[in-house]
Order: structure tokens, then sequence, then C-alpha cells
């Protein structure tokens, strides 16, 4: 009796155990998909503010001058080198890389958060209030895959 309890035993161990592997492919799946999602947000922002400077802050500023013009440049090169970070994990590891990931849902609560105030105030300045709403929808998925992401792997990016 105690021999077939072990057998058992035994056996439901190794259906856990390929349980666990078959989790942990769709977790590296899933994680990666998630850091893609944000690479993608990230070279869509640089590629706006870096490539069409002057039309994305027209279009989406509603105004544009050198000053402005400079300030997305800076923009945008800080989003290309986060999106380029973010690569970088992907292809080595996310094991410590917390403060990146932070730092990047840091920067994408504070920039939706100033979309929604542009909303609630209804002064989307001399831009429309349709093309702020957009904006902050994009930003507002960037949040939730960021923070959906760091939830998933929030013991293996300490």
């Amino acid at each position: 009796m105690i021999k077939q309890y072990f057998k058992f035993l035994i056996i439901i161990n190794k259906y856990i155990i390929i349980l666990l592997q078959k989790t942990l492919k769709k977790m590296k799946k899933t994680n990666t998909l998630l850091v893609l999602f944000n690479i993608i947000f990230l070279m869509y922002y640089s590629f706006q503010l870096l490539v069409f400077t002057d039309e994305f802050a027209i279009n989406n500023l509603g105004i544009f001058n050198h000053a402005i013009a400079g300030l997305s440049e800076i923009i945008g090169i800080i989003f290309l080198s986060l999106s380029i970070s973010l690569f970088y994990v992907l292809k080595k590891n996310i094991n410590g890389q917390l403060p990146l990931f932070l730092t990047v849902f840091l920067i994408q609560i504070l920039i939706l958060l100033n979309f929604i105030r542009y909303i609630f105030t209804d002064s989307p300045g001399e831009t429309t209030i349709e093309s702020i709403f957009l904006n902050m929808i994009i930003f507002l998925f960037g949040v939730i895959i960021s923070g959906f992401f760091i939830f998933l792997n929030r013991k293996t990016l300490k």
C-alpha cells in the first residue's frame, strides 16, 4: 500500500513538473510579448518625435517653435534609448532590471496623467481634444501593459 502511494506521488510530481514547465514557457512568451509591446510603443513615439518633429508638435501640442522642437527631439531620444534598453533586456535577461521597467512605467504614468489633465480641464491649447484623447488611450494601454508586466515579474525583476 505504501509503495503504491509513493508511486502515485511520483506520478503526480511528474505531472506537476510538466505543468510548471509549460507554464514557464507560456510565461516567457507572455513576458516577451509584453516587452515587445512596450518596445513598439516607445519606438512609435520616438519615431514620431524625431522624424516628424514639426508635424507632431503642431498636431499634438498645437504650436511649434524651436524650443518645442528641441524638447520634442530630446524626449524622442529618451524614448529611443528606453526602447533600445528594453530590446537589450529582452535579448539578455530581465533579472534585476526593476529600475529600468519602473522608469518606463513612471514615464508612461506621468504622461498619461498629463493627457488626462488636458481632457478634464478641456484645455487642449491649439490642438484638438480628439488628438489628446487618442494619445491618452495609447498611453493608457502602455501603462496597463507595463504594470501587468511588472506585476507578473515582481520577484524576477528584483
